[in-house]
């Protein structure tokens, strides 16, 4: 999911830092004609609450959104610009290029070059985005035309230039011989802002122009891409199920698990899950993996903010599922168990429906995220007991403030009204005063007002509801409860 592999050549390297401090990073962003939803304005912050009634495109959005952001979209836009497909151009990119050629080596100031182009990067992202959403969200049905989406990173520019400079790449490109000394090489250090091209031995005349030319772009585009969000992860509402399949392979495609249908039949016919849902899939794979699994300890041990997020897993382990997610070696494969007590393991499809809700996104934080990325879950209400979803809710804002953005759509009124106490109680002079009187108890789920956007879809349209006092005006569900008092009330009257 993260590494690059050729099978001609040998590729190494490539990170982002964790040198941030968490900030308060917004971008505008406006869609138009996407399925029902005519035109929506969204501020995106570091936690996105998206809430309304069934089929107002609330998941249709955040789908979107990953599309333009996710890696899919940087592959999708990395192969037009290869392709001469893409309306932006990037004189500072093509004489780096021409650089290399003459000379062997170039360099590109990422700061001059992101400020000079990262928000028209990113909106000719958007432009190309509808091409390909049918793909995307597997339909031969919908239609995506029309599809507009607009963005805006004016109000974030400064932060966005730091991510760059916190940026790192270490990559190179070379021939697959032994002891061979030819390579390319792309350098990056953090905290520097230039980015260094150069070749050792004669590599350069014995690749392919268009080659170099990839490799060039690729390593540009991708600090790019990742300042706005590192990485995106996608829990979809099919995730309490898949999370009980033993996960072989990265694309599962859904005749092969209702059916007997012929895997080259099922492959010609094209039919297969969204992309939101093949990206749980390779979540799932990875953190399936012994070596990924060792990596990521190795890396925890460089990085400590990756141990906070496992502290993090383990948190929501003991304070909500009260019991462990844990792999377990068997004899074909390793094995994924839920352990509630210290005699009793559990395979996952016999577990509770919280356990296989809130599994993914324990593994997700013990294995897999890093500062920076996007989560987005679809209901992570779902299956959990009112108490559990006012718990989530502080989950949730504990994650947005340990360097996380989170993007959630939610029919739940707890954890929307219980948002509200949260950005209420970061605002107390003396947090651990009231910290108590909170499921938690954590003064780290209390969240700065600024942190958060909350939007009503209906009607076409989405309506900031956050009022300037930190109260969330949401009428769609508190009109259910009064006409449910209110049908209680007229049956009173009509038994009197």
């Amino acid at each position: 999911m993260r590494n690059e592999k050729s099978i001609k050549l040998t590729v190494s390297g490539s990170s982002l830092s964790d040198s941030l401090s968490t900030g308060h990073f917004l971008m505008k962003v406006e869609i138009r004609n996407l399925g029902v939803i005519k035109k929506a304005e969204i501020d995106l912050k570091p936690l996105t609450v998206f809430i309304g009634g069934n089929g107002e495109g609330k998941t249709w959005a955040a789908y979107t959104l990953s599309a333009i952001f996710g890696q899919q979209g940087y592959g999708h836009y990395l192969k037009a610009y290869l392709d001469g497909n893409t309306q932006q151009a990037y004189p500072t990119l093509d004489s780096a290029l021409q650089q290399l050629f003459e000379e062997g080596n170039a360099q590109i100031d990422m700061i001059q070059f992101a400020n000079d182009y990262a928000e028209n990067y990113i909106k000719d992202v958007a432009r190309l985005t509808p091409n390909r959403m049918r793909s995307f969200m597997a339909t031969e049905r919908a239609n995506f035309n029309d599809l507009e989406v607009h963005l805006n990173l004016a109000e974030t520019k400064a932060e966005f230039l730091e991510k760059i400079k916190a940026a790192s790449v270490h990559r190179e490109i070379s021939l697959n011989r032994k002891n061979s000394l030819e390579s390319l090489n792309a350098i990056k250090e953090t905290g520097d802002k230039i980015l260094y091209f150069y070749s050792e031995g004669d590599l350069l005349k014995k690749l392919p122009e268009k080659a170099i030319q990839q490799f060039v772009v690729r390593e540009i585009f991708q600090i790019l891409h990742r300042a706005f969000y590192a990485y995106i992860y996608t829990f979809p509402t099919e995730r309490t199920a898949f999370i009980t399949l033993p996960v072989q392979r990265r694309k599962v495609r859904i005749e092969e698990l209702l059916t007997d249908t012929d895997q080259s039949e099922v492959e010609q016919r094209g039919t297969s899950f969204i992309e939101p849902v093949n990206n749980f899939f390779d979540m799932i794979l990875h953190s399936y993996q012994k070596e990924h699994r060792r990596r990521r300890e190795e890396e925890i041990n460089k990085n400590p903010q990756l141990g906070e997020y496992v502290k993090l897993a383990d948190f929501l382990e003991k304070e909500i599922l009260q019991g462990t997610v844990a792999f377990e070696t068997a004899e074909v494969r390793d094995e994924l168990l839920f352990q509630p007590k210290e005699n009793t393991k559990l395979e996952m499809p016999i577990v509770s429906s919280m356990v296989k809700e809130l599994a993914p996104l324990v593994l997700c934080l013990r294995y897999l995220v890093e500062p920076y990325e996007l989560l987005i879950i679809d209901e992570p209400e779902m299956n959990l007991h009112p108490a559990a979803q006012v718990e989530i809710a502080e989950f949730l804002a504990m994650l947005v403030n340990a360097g996380l953005h989170v993007l959630i759509t939610t029919h739940s009124p707890y954890i929307v009204d219980h948002l509200a106490n949260l950005m209420q109680a970061a605002k107390h002079e003396d947090p651990d005063s009231i910290k108590e009187m909170f499921y938690l108890e954590r003064t780290e789920a209390f969240i700065s007002q600024e942190k958060v956007s909350v939007y009503l879809f209906e009607d076409g349209t989405a309506k900031n509801i956050i009022r300037e006092e930190g109260t969330i005006n949401w009428e769609t569900f508190g009109k259910v409860s009064d006409d449910v008092s209110q049908i209680y009330a007229s049956l009173l009257k009509v038994k009197d």
